[in-house]
């Protein structure tokens, strides 16, 4: 796991290592273009949308690459509940579309929520919020490689120009 910045800055978190998060499995998911952790802890028992903070699922739920993130702490509208975002390609478009239209990320089809909002907006991306609330407190680097701590499976479908999802 690394570090990240944002806008050349390095993003200090303010968090720690508490003793209800030792011994968890981290998730990687990005943020502005860069490679966040957060502590899984599932769905929450509240539904409809009650938080600013959205977390985007490619496909589903870690299908296609790691999920995105609409904000980190230290912003407004940060919360660790997040609702939930399921993002698919529109009909009649696939990954060559998004790619063509500059909206791909690095290290995967999308690193930020920005970009997803975008392809939205230009018709390439369908947007489906069922209502779901998670709750993922995104950790700092140094507190996702402490010891006790496990990293979550990468395993992704792999997509090409030509896949939908």
């Amino acid at each position: 796991m690394k570090n990240w910045m944002i806008a050349g800055t390095a993003l200090a978190l303010t968090l720690t290592l508490s003793p209800a998060h030792a011994g968890n499995v981290i998730t990687n998911g990005y943020f502005g273009g860069h490679e966040i952790y957060y502590i899984d802890q599932g769905l929450e028992n509240k539904t409809g949308r009650n938080h600013t903070s959205d977390i985007f699922l490619v496909g589903g739920n870690r299908v296609y690459q790691p999920n995105v993130v609409s904000t980190v702490p230290g912003q407004p509208g940060y919360s660790p509940h997040w609702d939930v975002v399921v993002v698919h390609s529109a009909p009649g478009y696939t990954v060559g579309d998004i790619m063509n239209a500059g909206l791909a990320g690095t290290g995967a089809l999308f690193d930020s929520a920005e970009k997803i909002l975008e392809a939205a907006r230009l018709g390439l991306v369908t947007l489906t919020e069922p209502g779901l609330v998670v709750l993922c407190p995104i950790v700092s680097a140094a507190t996702a490689d402490a010891n006790g701590h496990t990293a979550a499976p990468e395993v992704f479908t792999p997509l090409t120009a030509s896949s939908t999802f």
